[in-house]
């Protein structure tokens, strides 16, 4: 049986939890709060040591561009890849 280390689980459902509020910001329309959320997120995955997580934020950062209103093409694919780092074992 695999041992989970429960901070980490804890700390990748924290991140899951932004991810989820990257995505219902650009639903709504909000990029700002979208490219914050993402850059928060890549952050704290950082600090965390979670590199594979930090490497997709940033590829949702890079679809995100601050001058623009809307998000690159490939968004998509970058917030599922994102979300696919932060599946936690069970």
């Amino acid at each position: 049986m695999a041992i989970i280390d429960k901070e980490t689980v804890l700390s990748r459902s924290r991140l899951a939890l932004d991810a989820t509020a990257i995505g219902r910001a650009m639903l709504e329309g909000d990029m700002e709060e979208a490219r914050f959320r993402a850059y928060l997120l890549r952050s704290q995955a950082s600090d965390l040591g979670l590199d594979d997580v930090a490497k997709a934020a940033l590829m949702v950062v890079v679809m995100l561009p601050p001058d623009e209103r809307l998000p690159k093409r490939g968004i998509g694919r970058a917030m599922l890849w994102l979300c696919n780092t932060l599946d936690v074992p069970h």
